[in-house]
């Protein structure tokens, strides 16, 4: 019952905002996008983002989504899959719970406890990115092992890898303690697997696809390095610029929302030491939202979370009374009561009340026309071979790599639509309208100007 109820009102949220134009191009845009580009077989080169999809990140678990696009082309297949797969960690919790001989009431607690858990209700509001989808492949390959089936678990794990670059970050350690605990070999391969894949995706496969051939997002990392390999060297040679950056205080809270909505973890220590490698990588980055509970960063060390939170109520339950242990039960039914503070409310959901406007201009653009829209209105027409976040093409935001000439295509664009009211929360953008509108050699025709949509055609 709790996992449909979360499942049912998240996607129910979650729809409702992307029908009030309150999803955003970065990150959704360019995932929907490029996933309508593979299932049609052409090069999923992202216009919203100006990258090839793999050279943002190596999300090849992406082409295993193509048939959900042949199936139903649409972004809300995309949100309702994110809510499901987030979801699928209650049932899979509890049954993990149950195989380690935690009881029913306590294991029960603590799955429907991390339904609650401020960083999976936030992940529902960060729509849909494909590390996501680790949360239950690693749950599930968890309960695999459990249940003496870890090559099972193995090709959960080798699907979890094509998630993201940085996922080895919780494999190696996870195949390490799969190899210490339950089975030697096939944690041994989990973990020689996850390095392979690191190695393979920083050296060769995001280069590759990279327009400048180099890493894009190693820049979080300068303080240690220019490359991935060279970044874990400087991290080791440079202890207390490390503990310092570690311990400054969004750090600590960032830990302390993760953990103490989940009490019963702090009892299995070295499960939560999987969590270490990610949890350096989050904290080290100059990007500050990935230690921040509300974005999709949380994923990997919530699932770690997740999985200690079951080890640690046996390790309870075994040395407790059985006051102790209805202690215990109502420890994590508080924390997590406590913990529904932090998530999003109506007003962290965004977007309009009335869509109606928006919707009658949307319709006047053709399907395959060329478009620059605001970035939460771009995510309805990204299913067209070229579609720009405003004000990109004709000034570039946000838009390919640094150290490429950008060659601005904007005599394509055949339209512009915007949102009047918000135009200036974007870069650029506001003086950017004012040069097309006060083009006279290339006038652009105003077909709609209200308080809530301006719409500009080429003639």
């Amino acid at each position: 019952m709790g996992t449909a109820a979360f499942a049912a009102v998240h996607a129910a949220l979650i729809v409702g905002r992307y029908h009030r134009f309150g999803v955003y191009t970065f990150d959704f845009g360019i995932f929907d996008q490029g996933l309508w580009l593979l299932s049609r077989f052409d090069d999923p080169f992202v216009t919203l983002r100006g990258l090839n999809l793999f050279a943002d990140h190596s999300s090849y678990i992406m082409v295993l989504l193509i048939p959900l696009y042949w199936v139903w082309a649409d972004p809300r297949v995309l949100l309702v899959v994110t809510v499901v797969a987030l979801a699928a960690a209650g049932p899979l919790l509890y049954a993990i719970g149950r195989r380690l001989g935690v009881r029913p009431a306590l294991a029960a607690a603590i799955a429907l406890a991390f339904l609650v858990h401020p960083a999976m209700r936030w992940a529902t509001w960060d729509n849909f990115h494909p590390e996501l989808l680790v949360l239950p492949l690693m749950l599930g390959a968890l309960l695999l092992v459990l249940n003496e089936r870890p090559w099972w678990a193995f090709g959960l794990v080798a699907i979890a890898l094509t998630a993201k670059e940085d996922v080895a970050l919780i494999v190696v350690p996870f195949g390490l303690w799969v190899a210490w605990r339950y089975h030697r070999r096939a944690g041994l391969v989990m973990a020689t697997a996850a390095v392979v894949a690191f190695a393979l995706n920083f050296l060769v496969l995001l280069p590759a696809f990279s327009p400048t051939g180099e890493v894009l997002y190693t820049g979080r990392y300068t303080e240690y390095g220019t490359s991935a390999f060279g970044i874990i060297g400087g991290v080791a040679t440079s202890p207390g610029t490390v503990l310092s950056t570690v311990t400054r205080s969004e750090s600590l809270l960032y830990l302390r929302d993760m953990v103490l909505t989940a009490p019963t973890s702090l009892a299995a220590p070295l499960l939560l030491l999987i969590g270490l490698p990610i949890t350096m990588a989050n904290a080290l980055s100059t990007h500050i939202y990935q230690i921040d509970i509300r974005y999709h960063y949380t994923v990997y060390l919530l699932t770690i979370v997740g999985m200690a939170a079951l080890f640690g109520a046996r390790w309870l339950q075994v040395r407790a009374s059985q006051v102790a242990y209805l202690a215990i039960v109502a420890a994590v039914v508080v924390a997590a009561f406590l913990g529904l503070g932090p998530g999003p409310d109506r007003s962290a959901w965004g977007g309009v009340e009335d869509a109606s406007a928006i919707e009658a201009a949307l319709d006047q653009i053709g399907p395959d026309d060329v478009v620059s829209a605001n970035s939460t209105w771009a995510v309805h027409l990204a299913h067209r071979t070229t579609i720009y976040r405003f004000p990109n093409p004709f000034r570039e935001l946000d838009y390919g790599t640094p150290g490429i000439d950008y060659d601005p295509p904007a005599d394509e664009v055949d339209w512009v639509i915007l949102d009047p009211a918000r135009i200036g929360n974007f870069a650029y953008a506001p003086e950017t309208l004012e040069q097309l509108l006060a083009d006279r050699t290339n006038p652009w025709e105003v077909v709609t100007s209200t308080d809530e949509v301006l719409l500009l055609r080429r003639p």
